[in-house]
């Protein structure tokens, strides 16, 4: 069934299940990492980064990176029932981490879990174009050495 989305309204979010490998130019080590993904609605326009972990900070993190690279926050987020952000997967009443409801607060949106085990809900990271971009995002990334994230954790 095809979903209308309005420009600005939605940011669909996730991690794709599979993890990339990053090789850290200074030591040679190799890191298996997370990659988050996020869609817009209306145009699926994507946006993927690898990060180390799925713990909070790098959720938080990488939600704020999207925000960023897409100029703006949307009017909701769309997120998986991760047990980082989401602390009570339910559709009426769902349990949303205190931390990341500050970060919607801050950033004047909403946090949208989807439904347990409804995939559909937010089959813009699932299925469509934005799992399409992620796959070839994980592709070039196994050929490149990405450097960023290494250098905040060092700093940490």
């Amino acid at each position: 069934m095809r979903q209308p989305h309005v420009a600005g309204e939605k940011l669909f979010v996730d991690y794709a299940g599979t993890t990339i490998d990053i090789v850290d130019a200074a030591t040679g080590e190799v890191h298996a990492c997370q990659l988050f993904v996020a869609a817009l609605g209306a145009s699926s326009l994507t946006y993927a980064e690898a990060t180390f972990t799925q713990a909070l900070p790098d959720w938080i993190g990488s939600h704020t990176r999207a925000f960023g690279f897409y100029g703006g926050a949307p009017a909701m987020v769309v997120s998986d029932n991760l047990r980082s952000g989401i602390t009570k997967a339910c559709f009426y009443e769902p349990g949303v981490n205190r931390a990341y409801a500050e970060m919607a607060e801050h950033y004047d949106t909403a946090i949208v879990p989807a439904r347990p085990r409804k995939p559909r809900d937010k089959a813009k990271v699932e299925v469509g174009r934005a799992g399409r971009d992620a796959l070839d995002y994980r592709q070039a990334a196994q050929h490149q050495v990405l450097l960023a994230r290494r250098v905040e954790r060092s700093d940490r």
